[in-house]
């Protein structure tokens, strides 16, 4: 008897779906939650949501439609007054073709890099995240399933799709534009209680967003850490899903608002209050960052609005490449770094060392080839120890005492630009060795 033996080779094609649980995409969680004393010997809301220790102070001043760029400044900006507008954006080629992350993935979006919130361990009752660069595709490919959420700059392509508000088109606003930010997330997440030294923008374009903004004046009941010595930003290090409230009493008697976003929702968020930010579902926003302002003009206004202008029209200070911050200027001229200093003082008189060295850090990368953001600080006062331009000696700078600061400004874009470079090396050696 002879015997035959068949080999069958089974090719098993690589699965486009990851193996695993989808997070729960509901959107009908109670907002704002219920307020009760759960035991007698427990302050209310102990261990419970931000927002349940105490009942509100009703909801957030709302307006059925986004108001022009001259009632926006004059009424909510300079007043600094939070405000939610209903229907704001509504016509943007993003609520069309974003809808589904396979556009988002298979476009030529899906090789940006994009900078996405890890979860990386728990201590205690804090949560420990760590920001990580990645392309957007990968991302997509995990974000269903994992602890993971974008909050990234936008890079300027994917703006193309994504609506420029009306209120900040023209004007005094649009003069002082400095960021733009893209979040997308999946699930319930919850962010921690924090503020910004700058207003923003957020609008929401798929999703539901809950916002909880507490005023300035309250932010030493969260343990409240500033970003920079007399900043309007920080964070707070109270757990805003577990409010320990024997740890944190002051909280118990601390006024608070709200406001829940839908798509094509936009909410007004004034430098300095604290806000406290929760998602369900598959969540896609967008959040503008721009100058605190204490006068209007309309320079560029007119009385009828395109119905839609793309994010890429506006003029920010901050540009987001290859998966960095960098001054959107290439070549920083005097000019130019004179107008930044002036929309990093915003509406107050000065402008001080550590705002300063704060945005430094934040736009220059970290070598020895540079000076430090202090130094450079230095080489805009007498050096004897100033620790604050005033608006007079900004207009006073002679273009030569400009141009050396800015010298630096473009030495770091340069060397951004090498590393670009060196990385799209690595990353073409990469796809070369996949394809063997």
């Amino acid at each position: 008897m002879t015997l035959t033996f068949v080999l069958v080779l089974v090719l098993v094609a690589p699965t486009q779906s990851k193996v695993g649980f989808i997070k729960d995409q509901a959107m009908d969680a109670v907002f704002p939650g219920p307020v009760y004393s759960q035991a007698p010997s427990l302050p209310v809301g102990h261990m419970r949501p931000l927002g349940w220790q105490r009942k509100s102070d009703g909801p957030i001043t709302e307006s059925s439609q986004m108001p022009a760029s001259q009632e926006f400044c004059e009424q909510y900006v300079i007043k600094k007054r939070p405000g939610v507008f209903r229907n704001a954006v509504v016509s943007a080629p993003a609520f069309d073709t974003w809808g589904e992350d396979t556009y988002l993935a298979d476009s030529r979006y899906g090789h940006f890099n994009v900078t996405v919130t890890v979860k990386v361990a728990r201590r205690k009752d804090q949560v420990i995240t760590a920001a990580q660069s990645m392309k957007l595709k990968h991302f997509l490919f995990n974000y269903m399933y994992d602890e993971w959420y974008l909050a990234s700059g936008v890079p300027r392509d994917m703006m193309e799709e994504l609506p420029l508000p009306t209120c900040v088109r023209c004007g005094t606003v649009s003069q002082g534009l400095i960021s733009a930010q893209l979040w997308m997330s999946s699930g319930g997440t919850s962010s921690r209680v924090h503020s910004h030294d700058d207003h923003l923008l957020h609008c929401v374009l798929f999703g539901r967003r809950d916002f909880i903004l507490v005023e300035q004046a309250h932010r030493n009941a969260f343990n409240f850490k500033e970003d920079f010595a007399g900043s309007l930003g920080g964070h707070s290090t109270v757990n805003t899903e577990m409010v320990n409230a024997f740890t944190f009493k002051s909280i118990l008697r601390t006024p608070w608002v709200w406001s829940t976003l839908y798509p094509g929702d936009c909410i007004f968020v004034p430098a300095g209050y604290l806000h406290q930010v929760r998602s369900y579902g598959r969540s896609v926003s967008t959040t503008i960052e721009f100058a605190p302002l204490s006068a209007f003009d309309n320079t560029g206004c007119t009385l009828t609005e395109e119905e839609f202008v793309p994010l890429s029209n506006a003029s920010f200070l901050l540009a987001f490449e290859n998966g960095r911050v960098k001054l959107s200027d290439d070549e920083l001229t005097p000019e130019r770094l004179s107008h930044m200093l002036e929309v990093l003082m915003g509406d107050s008189d000065v402008l001080s060392q550590a705002k300063f060295a704060h945005w430094y850090n934040r736009v220059v990368p970290e070598t020895s080839y540079l000076p430090d953001g202090n130094d450079v600080f230095a080489m805009l006062t007498s050096g004897e120890g100033e620790t604050t331009l005033t608006k007079t000696d900004i207009s006073t700078f002679t273009a030569e005492e400009l141009q050396k600061v800015a010298e630096v400004f473009n030495l770091a874009n340069s060397l951004n630009e090498l590393e670009d470079l060196e990385d799209g090396e690595d990353e073409k050696g990469n796809l070369r060795h996949e394809e063997l």
